[in-house]
C-alpha cells in the first residue's frame, strides 16, 4: 500500500517504521535538516524497552503536489501546524486522510477540507499512544509497542477496512471509535486538567 507520512516528528516517525516493517511503500514529508537526515540515515529508532535499535529506508518528500497520489495521508503534526496546511491537503488527489494528535476543531478541521476539495474525501481523526523524544537526531521510543485510537466524527468508520490492510502485518493496535470529535475533546480536557495540576505543583516546590 502505498501511504504518505506528514510530518517526520517523533510520532511521525514511528508511525513511518511501523508501516514499513508492515510491508507497506511508505513516503515521509519533511522539513528543513530532518530531510538531509532521513535521506541519509533513514528512520533511526531506539525502543527503549526492547533494547533495540532500528534502521529503516523511506522515500523522503519536502513537498506534497497536487497530482501526488496515496492510498492514505496520515498528517502528524503540531496542531497549528497542521491548520496551515488545510489548503495542500485539500488541492491533493488522494482521498483518504488520517488527521493524528490532538485536535479540538476536528470539525472544523473536515468541514474545511469538504468545502475547498474538488471531490469528497474519507476523513478520519487519530491519537496514537505512544511517545519518545529526539536524541542525537534519533528517536527514543519511550513504550513498547504502539496505538491508535482512530474514527470518524459522524458514525463508524466506512473505511475501516484499508486502515486494518495498512496494518495487517504490524503488532500496531487499532482501536475503532464511533465519535472522536467527542474523543478528542475529552481528551483535551484530561490534558489540561493534568497541565493545570503540574503547574500548581511547580509553583507550590518554588515557593
Amino acid at each position: 500500500m502505498r501511504i504518505l507520512i506528514y510530518g517526520a516528528g517523533v510520532q511521525g516517525s514511528y508511525l513511518a517504521h511501523v508501516l514499513v516493517r508492515g510491508g507497506n511503500d511508505v513516503t515521509i514529508l519533511a522539513r528543513g535538516k530532518r530531510i538531509e537526515e532521513l535521506k541519509k540515515d533513514g528512520i533511526v529508532i531506539r525502543h527503549y524497552f526492547q533494547h533495540k535499535t532500528t534502521v529503516d529506508k523511506v522515500n523522503v518528500i519536502s513537498k506534497l503536489l497536487p497530482n501526488d497520489i496515496y492510498d492514505i495521508i496520515f498528517v502528524l503534526m503540531q496542531y497549528q501546524q497542521s491548520k496551515s496546511i488545510l489548503s495542500v491537503i485539500s488541492d491533493n488527489i488522494s482521498k483518504y486522510i488520517v488527521f493524528v494528535g490532538n485536535n479540538a476543531n476536528a470539525r472544523e478541521f473536515q468541514d474545511f477540507i469538504n468545502k475547498n476539495s474538488n471531490e469528497q474525501k474519507q476523513i478520519a481523526f487519530g491519537f496514537q499512544t505512544n511517545g519518545g523524544r529526539y536524541v542525537n537526531s534519533r528517536i527514543v521510543n519511550i513504550r513498547l509497542g504502539g496505538s491508535m485510537d482512530i474514527g470518524s466524527l459522524d458514525g463508524k468508520l466506512s473505511w475501516h477496512q484499508l486502515l486494518e490492510n495498512a496494518f495487517k502485518n504490524t503488532k500496531y493496535k487499532l482501536i475503532f471509535n464511533e465519535n472522536m470529535d467527542s474523543w478528542l475533546k475529552t481528551h483535551m480536557i484530561f490534558v489540561m486538567l493534568w497541565l493545570t495540576l503540574l503547574m500548581h505543583v511547580m509553583v507550590i516546590y518554588v515557593k
